[in-house]
């Protein structure tokens, strides 16, 4: 669906609002608009509040279903953990485009990621088989399913 910029200008506030939805509930879209990320302290303390946590050696996640049919990110990699800030936008970077990546896997969920040290020594291939598989464990736990 292709609309033109006079098209959209001539929309009433409610068909704005359906195309909105239309467009984040596309979970097949490469993209990371901002309703599919945690922006605000209260966003990340919804998460915090009753959360169940996955880990691994090189990542945490910190899960909780969210009542919507798209899934949101957090990114909370810790200048303690990684010193550098070129560490830390690496590892977001892979973070972000792992989440793109398995969106319709993981709809439904709130997750905030969290980095640990030592990331920086290894390589983005390893990373991201770390992050499927706590991405396969969120899945597999049924979460959604419990609340």
């Amino acid at each position: 669906m292709t609309i033109e910029k006079q098209d959209f200008d001539a929309l009433t506030p409610s068909e704005t609002s359906e195309l909105a939805q239309l467009n984040c509930s596309d979970l097949s879209r490469p993209t990371l608009p901002k309703e599919q990320r945690l922006l605000t302290p209260d966003h990340f303390s919804f998460v915090f509040a009753d959360a169940k946590k996955f880990a691994n050696k090189h990542w945490t996640l910190i899960v909780r279903p969210n009542q919507k049919p798209y899934p949101r990110i957090g990114l909370a990699v810790a200048k303690k953990q990684l010193i550098r800030a070129v560490w830390r936008n690496r590892v977001k970077r892979l973070a972000r485009e792992a989440f793109r990546q398995h969106k319709q896997a993981l709809s439904g969920y709130d997750i905030v990621v969290l980095g640990r040290r030592e990331m920086q020594n290894i390589d983005n291939q390893t990373l991201n088989n770390s992050f499927e598989h706590l991405i396969r464990k969120i899945k597999n736990s049924r979460l959604k399913d419990s609340k």
